[in-house]
């Protein structure tokens, strides 16, 4: 589209419109124009154009009219170059000479215009291409809508040969580009795979590996197809331990038996061929050899020689195209003549019957007294009882156990021994002086007004602590448990090293309140906890005549009452009713705060049992009302007689 000022096309003359019949041969109507200027003087060398004056004419001084053409033309990729060309003549249709018009796009994120009327396509869209002389201005569109050219596809890595295992998944991805290699964005490509037994390609572009063997995806986009081969291979997908684990030696030594291990495919059969490749976390030893191919039973062996320090130590085994790895475990034992054992405090004291602190351990180091951590260590209570804390050393060569004293005061005796059963380093005695206290409150800690249904364990333990005069924990209390209902483990608690009992509460068949009372000898002050039942799941559905209206000729009013597994009403329980025959009102309805349902059974026609049927939705509870139709006569005397229904 184009448009002029002071004056109009119908104005120029005669001879200018057979000028511009002429012109329009050396001009394209398309992307091939060239501006007007550049044959201009050809046409004024031979006299075809203008008047005199005209010629002598500079600049922009005289323009009275400007057109632009094509008014409207399209570039198909990001980069084209499309012309314009722009008329320029005087008052009297006399093309002017040496004119210097400017020109500009509306958008230059769509295109871009250069001094001789070339416009670049920059992004799909649709601009305004503008060309001005002095105080005129005429317009055109340039529409720039990328086509796509071709369709290169290929995986993440943009490789267009895909390999992939079976039933491993990787993506695929297609970049439909325009002539000149710009992406054309916001295209869905449309998959393709030639043979499903050998992969599936979903809408999304992802492939996945089903059998052995090569096929050729595509992906098309705008009718442009892009196409990658695919190759489904057979992988090991499982390497398990098949000799050799948890076995025991000296730190430093051999194992006595080999390390074996079975590579085998995702359906179980074993994998030939493949390289497993061995070796030990951090400095745990040294394996011989450290790599070896499966045989014909997807078999691969090494021998493993432990590392210097002892404790647990793990060999680590990997089969190719698989990211996880397989642990083997061993025992270092140590060397008695390298190992120190030192206790970590020689000052360890409590109340008689509780349970000593973190002062309770040992340190681990060898001669040099570098610290061996993960040393296994065990724990023998000559008096009063002990437990681990870990089994073995930590990070800081240290293990540490939770020793309760007895009830005696005086020195008590707890020995320590580094290693497995059988190990030579002699065992390290730790001595600590039981001390006395005496209960003197009860608290409740947590577990108080809970809820739970009938016949199950609260949520939350019930904790009870009990502390002497200074809110020290009492140890070794015995705290006795009397119920309203529900049961618990055991009436007779016996708390902690620091005074904390705790017991899970079962509630009672019957819906309600319950409260728990705590005593302890020579507290007169009981400890109450409360926990409320709710009914249970859905359990039963029955019926019964309604207490209160009469039935009438034809119509029965009768009650449904849901109850859990004890005979509790269950509330807000969804029932669907139906009946073959008739009708009954409401057909589904939720359960009031007694567990009931108030309805309206019409039977239908006929001499013969029907059956109202119930059940509670989201469960498999079900019930059933029989009734015995009887039809008197012409006058239709229905009589309804109960009958519940057969076990």
């Amino acid at each position: 589209m184009s448009t002029s000022l002071e004056s109009t096309p119908s104005e120029k003359p005669t001879w200018f419109h057979h000028i511009s019949k002429g012109m329009a041969v050396a001009m394209s109507t398309g992307a091939a124009l060239v501006t007007i200027i550049s044959i201009v003087p050809v046409l004024y060398s031979y006299g075809v154009l203008g008047h005199n004056e005209a010629h002598q004419s500079l600049g922009n001084l005289g323009a009275a009219w400007v057109e632009l053409k094509p008014a409207v033309d399209t570039a198909n990729a990001i980069g084209d170059t499309v012309h314009f060309a722009a008329t320029i003549a005087d008052k009297k249709g006399s093309i002017l000479v040496g004119a210097a018009p400017a020109w500009t796009t509306g958008d230059s994120s769509v295109a871009t215009v250069a001094p001789d009327g070339s416009v670049i396509a920059r992004g799909p869209g649709v601009t305004t291409v503008t060309v001005v002389v002095g105080e005129l201005v005429s317009h055109a569109h340039i529409v720039v809508a990328p086509q796509v050219a071709v369709v290169v596809a290929g995986d993440n890595l943009g490789d267009t040969a895909i390999v992939v295992r079976e039933g491993g998944q990787t993506p695929l991805h297609a970049r439909p580009l325009d002539a000149r290699g710009h992406e054309v964005r916001g295209r869905v490509p449309v998959w393709h795979i030639d043979d499903t037994t050998v992969a599936k390609l979903d809408a999304n572009g992802m492939l996945t590996g089903e059998n052995a063997g090569r096929t050729v995806a595509s992906a098309k986009v705008d009718g442009i197809t892009g196409y990658m081969t695919i190759a489904v291979v057979t992988t090991a997908s499982d390497l398990a331990v098949v000799a050799g684990d948890n076995q025991r030696a000296l730190a430093g030594h051999l194992l006595p038996q080999q390390v074996v291990v079975r590579a085998t495919d995702r359906k179980g059969a074993p994998v030939s061929g493949k390289l497993v490749t061995f070796r030990v976390r951090g400095t745990q030893g040294k394996v011989d050899p450290a790599t070896d191919t499966t045989d014909a039973d997807g078999r691969a062996r090494t021998q493993w020689t432990l590392g210097d320090d002892p404790g647990s130590q793990s060999l680590l085994a990997s089969v190719e195209n698989i990211d996880s790895v397989t642990t083997i475990a061993a025992e270092a034992d140590p060397v008695a003549r390298n190992t120190r054992v030192t206790p970590i405090s020689t000052s360890l004291r409590a109340r008689a019957g509780e349970v000593l602190g973190d002062s309770v351990g040992v340190l681990v180091t060898d001669s040099t007294g570098r610290i061996l951590p993960g040393v296994p260590v065990r724990w023998i209570a000559l008096d009063g009882t002990v437990d681990a804390v870990s089994a073995r050393t930590d990070s800081s060569g240290v293990a540490r156990a939770k020793w309760k004293l007895s009830s005696k005061t005086g020195t008590q005796h707890l020995h320590a021994l580094v290693g497995a059963a059988g190990s030579h380093v002699p065992a390290v005695q730790l001595d600590a002086a039981a001390l006395s206290g005496p209960a003197a409150r009860i608290v409740v800690v947590s577990g108080d007004r809970q809820q739970a249904s009938a016949g199950k364990v609260l949520g939350k333990p019930i904790v009870v602590r009990v502390v002497d005069a200074n809110g020290n924990g009492s140890a070794d209390v015995s705290v006795v448990l009397s119920l309203s209902g529900g049961d618990v483990q055991d009436t007779s608690l016996v708390t902690d090293s620091l005074g904390y009992a705790r017991t899970h509460w079962t509630m009672g068949n019957e819906a309600g309140d319950y409260t728990l009372a705590a005593h302890v000898d020579g507290l007169k002050k009981l400890l109450k906890v409360s926990a409320h039942a709710t009914a249970a799941a859905a359990a039963n559905l029955s019926f019964d005549d309604a207490p209160a209206g009469k039935s009438t000729r034809g119509t029965r009013r009768l009650v449904a009452l849901v109850t859990d597994i004890y005979g509790n009403p269950v509330s807000e329980a969804r029932v669907t009713f139906s009946v073959k025959s008739g009708a009954v009102s409401p057909a589904r309805a939720v359960t009031d705060s007694h567990g009931r349902v108030m309805l309206r059974w019409m039977v239908g026609p006929g001499s013969n049992e029907q059956t109202l049927k119930g059940s509670v939705r989201g469960t498999d509870v079900t019930g059933a009302y029989v009734s015995q139709i009887v039809q008197a006569g012409s006058t239709r005397d229905v009589t309804l007689k109960h009958k519940k229904p057969a076990p």
